[in-house]
């Protein structure tokens, strides 16, 4: 085998989210809750804000910043008039809610296990996952039945750092004990191009595609010189020996 670890994304790679399109309509009684407070006029106002600091944010660097201070800086950009406390009790209820709506969007994509089972004792794998509550990849993995497939979970709330920042990739090295010089041993696995195939490719692994494009619109098709896979079934030896390796 031309390498010996396996780097997975978590959400829409291991573990699906929301509907089958990518759709947030799971998280409407989080959205809801800055306007049952009077905040403002409704869930889908809520939503365009937080969308919109977000991306503000991820415009700006890669340090990760937890649910519970994104929803505080939305609100109090909102209503700076408001006492910083309340501010907090507000984003924590929010959070509170967050926790039991996503939880019940989740389920494992088809094939998932095998797959895991395949690889396990073959290669080492690991979690690399951009989350914002510390912990809850290995958590949701743990609950799914995923987590002893893998040498670790790596977070970036926990880590502080999320992907595509070079930080995070850094530490899952450390973690699987691989040099700089060793990094093209790493097959990186996700369905984020960016986060999951280019930028892991531009700091020596390799990446694999895992291409959700046909069934989730908003999701980028694979661009020239990219190898994917649409199903997990298609994600054994030979194909890797095939596609993968053949430079």
């Amino acid at each position: 085998m031309a390498f010996d670890w396996i780097f997975f994304d978590c959400f829409n790679t291991l573990i699906d989210d929301f509907d089958q399109t990518g759709e947030e309509l799971a998280l409407l009684p989080v959205y809801s809750f800055p306007a049952e407070v009077g905040l403002y006029s409704s869930a889908a106002e809520f939503r365009q804000d937080y969308h919109s600091w977000r991306n503000r944010q991820w415009h700006s660097e890669h340090r990760e910043i937890l649910m519970s201070d994104r929803y505080q800086a939305v609100l109090q950009e909102k209503a700076p008039s408001i006492p910083f406390g309340e501010i907090e009790t507000l984003a924590a209820e929010m959070v509170n809610r967050f926790r039991v709506c996503y939880q019940k969007s989740l389920r494992l994509p088809n094939g998932v296990k095998e797959m895991l089972q395949f690889w396990h004792g073959r290669v080492r794998m690991g979690v690399v996952s951009n989350f914002y509550i510390q912990e809850w990849p290995t958590e949701l993995l743990e609950s799914f039945g995923l987590r002893s497939y893998f040498d670790f979970v790596l977070d970036s709330a926990v880590c502080g750092w999320r992907k595509p920042g070079p930080q995070i990739y850094d530490v899952a090295c450390d973690l699987a004990h691989i040099s700089e010089s060793d990094r093209h041993r790493i097959l990186f696995v996700g369905d984020h191009l960016l986060n999951d195939v280019l930028a892991p490719q531009d700091l020596g692994m390799r990446g694999l595609y895992f291409d959700r494009s046909q069934e989730r619109p908003s999701y980028a098709p694979p661009t020239e010189g990219v190898i994917s896979i649409s199903e997990w079934s298609q994600f054994r030896a030979d194909f890797c020996e095939s596609r993968l390796f053949v430079l």
